[in-house]
């Protein structure tokens, strides 16, 4: 009988409640296309949630060129930057964002005698949907993320993510 009662709470779900994750409050996410260009890896951090939606900021770091015109290690750098607004639907999320992108890319100098590095901004906007089942670390996301580049030209733009969250733990 004191066997079936301590069985009985280690496998009910007021037993169970201790143990249970909550919610990804960290990620580390690899875009494919998206705000960073060809593909970025990026750190995607929660910092404000209530009921079923949450706030969350997004930095990361690509390049797309290694070799400069010179054929020397020389990349051009992109730092992605974005703030998103995400809201659930059970395993279902609607993502609403807003991004900056920093690129720094190297050029020829108008002599053509040296090289000069470049740095310039570009607007983004993101709109996408995210699936990632409760209580798993894994996610996918597609969104349409149109770009500002220099905030001059506007590129119609996408991306495919696929994400791995930390989650933090509720307390006892």
């Amino acid at each position: 009988m004191t066997s079936f009662i301590i069985i009985f709470f280690c496998l009910s779900p007021l037993g169970l409640k201790s143990q249970e994750v909550s919610f990804p409050k960290h990620s580390i996410i690899l875009d494919a296309g998206g705000i960073g260009g060809y593909g970025s890896l990026n750190y995607e951090r929660t910092f404000f949630s209530k009921n079923d939606f949450f706030i969350s900021y997004k930095a990361g770091f690509s390049f797309y060129r290694l070799k400069d015109f010179e054929r020397e290690i020389n990349p051009d750098l992109l730092f992605p930057l974005s703030l998103q607004y995400h809201r659930k639907f059970k395993s279902h999320q609607a993502v609403l964002g807003v991004g900056q992108t920093i690129s720094s890319i190297v050029k020829a100098s108008a002599d053509f005698a040296s090289k000069v590095r470049r740095s310039r901004l570009s607007l983004s906007g993101i709109i996408g949907y995210r699936y990632q089942k409760d209580n798993r670390p894994f996610s996918i996301q597609i969104s349409y993320t149109p770009i500002f580049e220099r905030y001059k030209t506007f590129q119609h733009w996408g991306e495919i993510s696929f994400g791995y969250s930390f989650f933090k733990k509720n307390k006892p």
